[in-house]
């Protein structure tokens, strides 16, 4: 999807659309049968192409990068 797409999403938007986005996004990430070290792997490259990887995971979670690799250290 081009940027100019989601720019329009964005814009037009619904609370409902946007809450029911998320609701989609979790489900299908729970229910991916992929091997979690090759989930983080791809999440991990989708985020150098970020402007600011931070923001990324914080949009995912609400946690930044760092504190998510502090987090997996210390379990």
């Amino acid at each position: 999807m081009e940027k100019v797409q989601i720019e329009a999403i964005l814009e037009n938007a619904s609370e409902e659309f946007l809450e029911k986005f998320y609701e989609t996004l979790l489900n299908e990430i729970n229910s991916d049968d992929e091997v979690y070290h090759k989930k983080a792997r791809h999440l991990l490259l989708a985020s150098l192409k970020s402007e600011d990887p931070d923001d990324f995971f914080i949009s995912l979670c609400g946690w930044s990068l760092e504190s998510l690799i502090e987090h997996s250290e210390t379990k």
